[in-house]
């Protein structure tokens, strides 16, 4: 029996994961999913979880079911619900395995912000691994968190712990894109590092280092994403930017906002926090 394919879009929390995931989704060959790690999770599957007062977009899927109705993931559920004493190096691949007999597409297109999960698949001999490791500006990535912390209520603008966040959230996207780049050495051919900046600006040159990564063509989808033609939900993607997920068409674009938006100084503590330059930064 043929290993499962997943294509791994790994990156940062906030640093363009869901939209490149979303971009490989739209070839006929990938199915993305979105987020798998711990799947089934509790919280995508649950029927009284909501993402703030009577939201529930972050349990969504694209389809526009509840991920817990949707019929394409009761169906995994169901299947792998059968799996359940087998050990994680088993049953993993049979995941992969039923989601690409389900959608009849050969590759799983899975995301992760957390670089323990990539390893593990890594070292799982019964999937084959192929990493896209997605880098976004630091600064960008850093920003764009504050920002959600601040519309939560748990972080004022100033003071010490506002300080104290931004160089653990430097800290943390070094540390994270450290770690992945490891992992893409260990990987050899069957990883590929592209930029979110790239992929928005140039987004021909940018997916062709990863087609021939995977063994696929990515020529006419990145030449209609430069041209600023919009593209469309993929079917069944669950956790990631709901704006994006949700959304009848997305245009790609470079949006330079969340870093404009920082200020001198929360920029200045990010580059001695993160050592800059780095990573093409």
């Amino acid at each position: 029996m043929s290993r499962p394919k997943v294509a791994l879009t790994a990156g940062a929390a906030h640093g363009g994961t869901t939209i490149a995931n979303m971009i490989l989704g739209q070839h006929p060959e990938i199915f993305a999913t979105g987020k798998l790690r711990d799947f089934p999770d509790g919280d995508v599957f649950s029927e009284d979880k909501v993402c703030a007062p009577g939201d529930r977009s972050c349990w969504e899927c694209s389809c526009g079911e509840l991920a817990m109705h949707c019929p394409f993931w009761l169906e995994v559920r169901e299947r792998y619900a059968r799996l359940a004493d087998w050990p994680i190096d088993k049953r993993l691949p049979e995941l992969f395995r039923m989601i690409t007999e389900l959608s009849g597409r050969p590759f799983v297109g899975d995301v992760t912000h957390n670089v323990g999960y990539a390893r593990q698949l890594m070292e799982i001999s019964g999937i084959d691994l192929y990493l896209i490791h997605v880098v976004r500006d630091g600064r960008g990535v850093v920003n764009s968190r504050l920002r959600k912390d601040y519309n939560m209520g748990l972080l004022q603008k100033t003071g010490w712990r506002h300080t104290r966040r931004v160089i653990k959230l430097s800290r943390r996207w070094l540390r994270q894109h450290h770690a992945l780049a490891a992992l893409e050495k260990q990987l050899g051919p069957k990883a590929v590092r592209i930029s979110h900046e790239d992929l928005c600006i140039n987004p021909r040159a940018t997916l062709q280092p990863v087609g021939e990564c995977l063994g696929l063509d990515f020529d006419s989808i990145g030449a209609a994403l430069g041209a600023g033609e919009p593209f469309g939900p993929v079917p069944h993607l669950i956790r990631g930017n709901a704006n994006l997920r949700l959304g009848k068409e997305v245009v790609l674009k470079y949006e330079p906002s969340n870093l404009a938006r920082m200020s001198g100084l929360d920029q200045a503590i990010f580059g001695l926090a993160s050592k800059l330059p780095v990573f093409g930064y």
